[in-house]
């Protein structure tokens, strides 16, 4: 059971006071407030960990490149999620080392 409601059941009951009540409903407040705090903080830091480790393999990919004498079909593969062409011709070449937060 909710320890909330727990906390109604118990005044209703007349084991504790209207004052105790709403003192036990604040507690409750801030204690979901300060958990949605720390729950965002920790989505930060995990969206952190996920840019240091997204940048170090587009560095990565960046260097195989570089360091090639010739481009194969497999490092362009590894390099291009996706082309796409319109009815008017125009194509879009969606790489795999943009970071898909960023798109609109």
């Amino acid at each position: 059971m909710i320890p909330q409601l727990n906390y109604v059941n118990l005044f209703a009951d007349d084991i504790i006071s209207k004052e105790e009540l709403v003192e036990c409903r604040e507690l409750t407040v801030n204690k979901i407030k300060e958990l949605q705090t720390k729950k965002t903080q920790l989505n930060d830091k995990m969206n952190d960990c996920k840019d240091e480790n997204y940048a170090v393999s587009i560095i990565q990919k960046l260097k195989d490149v570089l360091s090639l004498e010739e481009l194969i079909s497999q490092i362009l593969h590894s390099l291009v999620e996706k082309i796409t062409c319109t009815d008017d011709g125009e194509v879009h070449i969606q790489y795999t080392f943009i970071n898909p937060l960023q798109e609109l």
